[in-house]
Order: structure tokens, then C-alpha cells, then sequence
């Protein structure tokens, strides 16, 4: 793939570990009052692990940041619902969406309108992960 991209809208977005961090535990997409609407059509997606941001614009600390290991990357999985409920990304693993670890390449998507606050991500292990930290991605996104 092409690790340029025409950006048409992007947003960085958070899913917070809320609570003593569980395994198996669904920890939603925060909701963006801007990205609530249902005409939000995914297109591409980036994570990001504390080595690229330490912190969100939100005061937010990334996954393994506190512990400052990248172990929570690799021990974490993401699934997108589109505006249907459908699971059209299933617990893909968020360490190989971060662009760094996959030759700098943006994870493209066949185009879906999504539900932000519908999707997830999900943790196989709690090695250096403490409440209240993020995963955070970049959509690249359009509006219908």
C-alpha cells in the first residue's frame, strides 16, 4: 500500500480503560459530539502506542505509558461495528495497526458508516495497563 493518503477529514479518537482493567472487558470508542452522527463513512484507521504519543489533547496517558512498555499494544485487539451493529473489524490486534510496526502503512477499510461509541477494544492481558489509559487512533473519515 501507498503510505500516502488523501486525508479528506480525520479524527483522533480514545477508547479509555474505565475501572480496574479486566480482560475480555469491552471498552468503548469515547463519544466526539462532532463524530455522533450516523453519516460518519470509515475509511482508514492508525493506532498509535506511547512510544509515537504519550498523551491524547485530552491530558489522556496512552496504553503502557505509566509503565512506559509496549506491552499493552500487543496484548490489546480492536473491533469496528458499522452503523448496523455488524462487525465488519473483529478483534484485529491494535499493535499492527500502529503504523510504525507495519512498514508505515494506514490500515485502509472498505468504506462503512460506522457508530463510533459502538466499537471496542478489548485487552488479553493486564501487564502494565492502569486505569484510565487509552488506546488512541487516527480515523480518516468522510461525511455522506
Amino acid at each position: 500500500m501507498d503510505t500516502n493518503a488523501v486525508i479528506i477529514m480525520s479524527q483522533l479518537v480514545e477508547a479509555q480503560v474505565t475501572g480496574t482493567p479486566a480482560t475480555g472487558r469491552r471498552y468503548p470508542f469515547l463519544e466526539i459530539p462532532n463524530l455522533s452522527r450516523n453519516n460518519l463513512v470509515v475509511y482508514a484507521i492508525e493506532a498509535f502506542g506511547y512510544g509515537q504519543l504519550n498523551v491524547t489533547p485530552n491530558g489522556n496517558a496512552i496504553l503502557g505509558g505509566a509503565a512506559t512498555s509496549a506491552t499493552p499494544t500487543q496484548t490489546t485487539v480492536v473491533t469496528l461495528l458499522d452503523n448496523r451493529k455488524n462487525q465488519f473489524v473483529y478483534q484485529i490486534p491494535y499493535f499492527s495497526l500502529i503504523r510504525t510496526n507495519n512498514g508505515g502503512d494506514l490500515i485502509y477499510l472498505q468504506p462503512r458508516q460506522i457508530n463510533l461509541t459502538d466499537c471496542f477494544i478489548q485487552l488479553t492481558s493486564t501487564t502494565n495497563v492502569a486505569a484510565s489509559e487509552v488506546a488512541a487512533f487516527n480515523i480518516y473519515y468522510y461525511l455522506t
